[in-house]
């Protein structure tokens, strides 16, 4: 979908205002894209072909269902495999890392437009990443989210409402589906291949934390006592 005009209408909508600046700055020097930022009076009438937004906008329907028309391109500051995976599958056709080349922004956008999908270098690769092991089955990924938390496999099976042993056995199947040696390295190569987020203050905090035994109390010297 393009307008009369042959110019391909794109609004920028992104969470950090001065990120959101500089791509307008960027779109608008390609001679037949007519960019308008968020703030712009017209930026809710206007009949729009691509959106260029972060990958948290592109969560939120009110922020990107503005026709069936209106294709979508997330500009993600670091692309993870899940999150473009996540991306693709609710209909998001461009998906472009930050430190992109401009004409890699620029070809997502002319892709999008045509109702094409279209990956830059960056996140191509981390998809690639994702592909060169077995894929995690859902519950893998459920059971691997909370191991990587720091959950023990009763909590975990608590947590989903499932059996111990077959907790048991998805952390078997997660370690080698990954040729991870433990739990840690686990968690670690699947935050490296873009399979989980980056551990945040956040997470921590909600990590139950464990807290070492009890020291034993100290034995009091005997004494003698007097009653009356």
């Amino acid at each position: 979908m393009t307008t009369d005009n042959n110019c391909i209408r794109i609004l920028v909508k992104h969470s950090e205002p001065i990120f959101a600046m500089g791509l307008v700055t960027l779109l608008s020097r390609t001679p037949d894209f007519d960019v308008i930022g968020d703030d712009a009076a017209s930026a809710r009438t206007a009949a729009l072909d691509v959106i260029v937004c972060d990958y948290d906008a592109s969560h939120r329907p009110a922020d990107c269902a503005r026709g069936a028309g209106v294709r979508v391109v997330v500009v993600a500051r670091k692309p993870r495999g899940f999150e473009i995976q996540e991306a693709i599958a609710r209909g998001v056709l461009g998906y472009v890392a930050a430190s992109c080349r401009p004409g890699e922004l620029e070809s997502a956008v002319r892709a999008a437009s045509r109702g094409r999908r279209f990956l830059c270098q960056a996140a191509a690769q981390e998809v690639a990443n994702g592909l060169t092991t077995e894929s995690l089955t859902s519950r893998e990924r459920d059971v691997l989210q909370l191991l990587a938390q720091g959950r023990c496999n009763k909590t975990i099976a608590n947590l989903l409402d499932i059996a111990v042993g077959t907790v048991k056995a998805h952390v078997c199947a997660i370690l080698t589906k990954l040729e991870a040696s433990s739990r840690t390295e686990a968690a670690s190569i699947a935050v490296a291949r873009g399979l989980l987020p980056e551990p945040t203050l956040d997470d921590a905090a909600a990590t139950p934390r464990r807290h070492a035994p009890l020291a034993a109390p100290r034995a009091e010297p005997a004494r003698d006592f007097a009653f009356a």
